[in-house]
């Protein structure tokens, strides 16, 4: 019974910070429409707000001295968020009210890719870099300066490349959701680390692990269910924008916990796989994405990167048997 209470304060922890980050992302989603920000940009500013209950998860964990668990929910979050979101994407599409058999897939503009996938791909690349080397094993200070200098390159670059004109004034009444929405962020983050770790322990698995599928996976589930909504609202170059931002975001900003007080990798092989299962996905992505037309959100890339993913779940279960 205790294991179920302990489930159930994660579920609770996720839904506070998910509920928060909603609204923290709907109050810049109705300041870049009014500032008529371009579509990648908002996905940025998008993906800041729904990787706020990494960030403070990271938070939570590296104070309760369970670094790996919020290394394992940062990974965790990122790895099925793209497959999930193009398939939620490709799905809305067809289930949309009168759609028929010869509905167009979704379309993402091609600079999707230069603004967003590429610099993810970066990201990914130097924290490979930064952790994997034996002498340079786990993150270090150094590395969360490193991660931090990455991001702010993205993110002045992802809002300054196309300067918003003619901007309309910012209604008021939006300071309140964002109050809201902050503190359940917090709260969220402490309720759903003790859970998960409690869940962890009395089944016998490793933090890392942990993170990954309670609380990593949670946390993606309802970030990825965003992409279905973007795109029934025709704005299916957000949906993936502020997939892309949420996982620069979790992958920089969320770390900085853990690079301060220092973290090693529990699982150097769940680890190593996370990083190589995020990179082929993106390169994938790149390669399929059409210079002028964009990106077609159909079954060509739906099938290959749901594939994957569940290529990547059997690998993950052979290591961790490998290891018991």
């Amino acid at each position: 019974m205790g294991l179920l209470l302990w489930f159930a304060l994660v579920i609770v922890g996720i839904a506070a910070m998910q509920w928060g980050a909603a609204q923290v992302a709907d109050v810049l989603e109705t300041a870049c429409t009014r500032w008529k920000l371009p579509a990648t940009a908002t996905g940025a500013l998008m993906g800041v707000a729904t990787a706020g209950p990494e960030i403070s998860v990271n938070v939570a964990s590296v104070s309760f001295g369970w670094p790996d668990l919020g290394l394992g929910a940062a990974l965790g979050s990122n790895v099925p968020a793209l497959p999930l979101a193009i398939l939620l994407s490709y799905l809305s599409s067809r289930l949309r009210p009168g759609a028929g058999p010869d509905e167009p897939a979704p379309q993402v503009k091609p600079q999707a890719v230069e603004v967003q996938a590429l610099p993810y791909l970066g990201v990914v690349v130097l924290l490979a870099l930064l952790t994997l080397p034996p002498l340079l094993s786990g993150l270090q200070w150094i590395d969360g300066v490193v991660v931090l200098g990455a991001f702010g390159l993205y993110f002045g670059r992802a809002l300054l490349r196309k300067p918003a004109r003619n901007r309309g004034s910012v209604p008021s009444g939006l300071a309140k959701p964002a109050l809201l929405g902050v503190p359940a962020i917090a709260l969220g983050s402490v309720a759903s680390t003790m859970g998960a770790q409690k869940v962890g322990a009395r089944l016998g698995i490793p933090d890392i692990v942990t993170g990954l599928f309670v609380i990593g996976f949670l946390c993606a589930l309802p970030e990825s269910y965003s992409a279905w909504r973007f795109t029934r609202s025709d704005k299916p170059t957000v949906a993936v924008a502020a997939v892309m931002s949420d996982g620069i975001a979790s992958l920089t900003l969320a770390l900085l916990p853990l690079a301060f007080v220092g973290t090693g990798v529990g699982n150097m092989a769940i680890y190593m796989l996370n990083l190589g299962f995020l990179a082929a996905a993106l390169v994938l992505y790149a390669a399929l994405n059409h210079r002028d037309r964009g990106q077609k959100l159909g079954l060509g890339l739906v099938l290959p990167l749901c594939g994957g993913y569940c290529a990547y779940l059997v690998a993950t279960v052979l290591i961790l048997i490998r290891a018991s």
